[in-house]
């Protein structure tokens, strides 16, 4: 085995002591000097060697602070790769949740919006823009099984106050491919005109026709209660059914308004429920015909004196369509009859015999897309339109206030299918009042 020395100042300083001392005998200062010098060199000889502990002490130290930075790394890369798979399952999660096709509860938002301007020379009356209405529609459904609709109606009045109406709203279940289940407020299934073509981004002209009107109208416009309808083919045919029961119609505390069908939610005030339907039939795919009916009692108003009573109350109805190709033809029959009844239409004022009274109401329309006959799409989105319509009512006087012949001929532009500025003129001819001609324009956008 080598043994290595190492050359240290200490080492060379005792060598050349030893050397000088082997010379020959050393004076007594040198000696003491020499001795000094050695414990000087003893005691640097101390230091370095608690210098070398030290660097090995540190050395030691910087390889344990090594080794705890690499076992932190790796904790913080093992905590990333879990982090982030735990976003990914929970996006995978959310994603899956909130999917179109996974969700059970889906809801869409839907109406219309309209503005009009009107002008008339019948007395008292003024150029108007008239304020507009928005009518909001709100759809949720449960899976396949269950549907809400909700629908109110917001408008501006002449007094500039805001009124907030309740049209619809109501739970439709569907109980089968052919039939659906619907209770709450729903439209009236009877007639076409207040299924269909009502809202006014549908309808063909700015106002609706004599004697469908809402307020004095003789039609039914909706109803609180459950009804059932569906369809089912017969041959080549399509049948179509409804059938309702529901709180009924009521008298108006407006005499010339006569009886209301719009949906009593507040409770009915007889014992008696309306009932009635409609079916229809449709032998082409462009042809529709359907028959309505509903029975109902008329229950009297309470006065400050005499006796009150309930009338009966029956209604009637046919309707047609055809709907080919750039046509739009359409036409309704309504009769409505009350019997006689006691009643008063102010609580103050005493009950009188309100006489048996039959209201008639019908119209005709005719539409016509230019797009059938013009190559050119700015004169193919126009379309004129025709209707002549009429209520006529018999029996209790100050139900016929409302009575007229109208004829009505418009011209729409169509921006997009459900985005139209109408523009009719109209000719009323009042049973009892002056006749009036009247320009309306409208904007309706449904959506």
């Amino acid at each position: 085995m080598t043994t290595r020395f190492r050359l240290t100042p200490a080492v060379l300083i005792a060598a050349a002591v030893s050397i000088t001392m082997a010379g020959g005998s050393m004076p007594a200062n040198a000696a003491q000097s020499n001795q000094a010098l050695l414990n000087r060199i003893q005691a640097m000889e101390q230091k370095l060697q608690g210098m070398e502990g030290m660097k090995q002490e540190l050395q030691l130290l910087k390889e344990q602070l090594a080794k705890s930075q690499q076992t932190a790394k790796e904790q913080i890369s093992t905590l990333q790769k879990k982090v982030a798979a735990n976003q990914k399952t929970a996006q995978s999660a959310t994603k899956e949740a909130f999917s179109e096709s996974t969700r059970d509860i889906k809801w869409h938002l839907a109406g219309s919006g309209t503005v009009n301007f009107t002008s008339s020379n019948a007395a008292g009356a003024h150029d108007s823009f008239v304020g507009g209405t928005f009518a909001p529609i709100f759809l949720a459904t449960y899976k396949d099984l269950l549907i809400f609709e909700g629908h109110p109606e917001i408008s501006s009045q002449s007094d500039g106050s805001t009124k907030v109406e309740l049209e619809l709203a109501n739970l439709s279940l569907n109980a089968a491919d052919w039939l659906t289940l619907t209770v709450g407020k729903f439209v009236s299934p009877i007639g076409d005109f207040q299924q269909h073509l009502h809202p006014s981004w549908i309808n063909k002209l700015p106002d609706r026709a004599a004697g469908f009107n809402e307020d004095g109208g003789n039609i039914a416009l909706g109803e609180v209660g459950i009804m059932a309808r569906g369809a089912f083919p017969v041959g080549s045919m399509i049948v179509d059914y409804a059938v309702f029961v529901g709180n009924g119609p009521r008298l108006s505390d407006e005499p010339e308004e006569g009886v209301l069908l719009e949906g009593f939610g507040g409770g009915d005030n007889n014992g008696n429920k309306a009932v009635g339907g409609r079916i229809g039939i449709r032998p082409l795919p462009y042809v529709s015909i359907g028959f309505s009916a509903m029975g109902s009692k008329v229950a009297g108003v309470e006065g400050s004196s005499g006796a009150v009573s309930t009338g009966s109350y029956n209604l009637e109805d046919i309707d047609a369509a055809f709907t080919k190709g750039n046509w739009d033809i359409r036409g309704e029959y309504v009769r409505a009859h009350v019997d006689s009844f006691n009643s008063a239409f102010d609580p103050a004022e005493p009950t009188v015999m309100i006489d048996a009274t039959t209201w008639h109401s019908w119209y005709v329309q005719a539409a016509y897309r230019l797009a059938g006959i013009a190559n050119s799409e700015i004169l193919g989105n126009f379309e004129p339109v025709f209707r002549y319509s009429t209520q006529s009512v018999h029996g209790f006087a100050p139900f016929g206030a409302g009575a007229e012949d109208r004829w009505t001929v418009g011209l729409n532009y169509w921006f997009a299918p459900s985005l139209v500025f109408k523009m009719a003129y109209e000719n009323r001819d009042f049973k009892n009042e002056p006749t009036a001609d009247v320009f309306r324009a409208q904007f309706a956008f449904g959506f």
